[in-house]
């Protein structure tokens, strides 16, 4: 069974909803008005893998440094799902170089994933 979420809090909602049940807030209009790049950003926190996967490979090729933390935080928030968190290391390997992306790495650099930790280590390494 398909389970639908609301876009702004993740509660769930029956198909076709308009309006999130639990606030009262309306998703076309939180939809339309909100910019492609922060529901980018607010999607990295849906309850579905798949979802939270699309928004780390379309982040990536936002190239927008200030999603590096965001995507940081993801991989921080799912642990266990290895694959996403080496996305996220790819995605943040592809924005540009700054301050945002050093501290990201160095984030992933203490991730519990020995791969994810290991591997942000090396990108680290090679932005000193």
């Amino acid at each position: 069974m398909n389970h639908h979420y609301c876009p702004l809090c993740y509660a769930e909602i029956p198909v076709g909803s308009v309006s999130c049940p639990v606030y009262g807030r309306d998703i076309e209009r939180w939809e339309r008005e909100t910019p492609y790049f922060d529901r980018l950003i607010w999607a990295l926190r849906n309850p579905h893998s798949e979802v939270r996967m699309g928004a780390i490979l379309s982040l990536a090729n936002q190239k927008r440094p200030e999603a590096a933390g965001p995507l940081a935080d993801c991989a921080a928030q799912y642990p266990v799902d290895v694959v996403q968190g080496m996305a996220v290391l790819d995605a943040i390997e592809r924005l540009p170089s700054g301050s945002e992306k050093r501290e990201a790495l160095e984030k992933l650099s203490h991730h519990p994933a020995h791969a994810v930790r290991v591997s942000a280590a090396e990108k680290l390494s090679v932005l000193s």
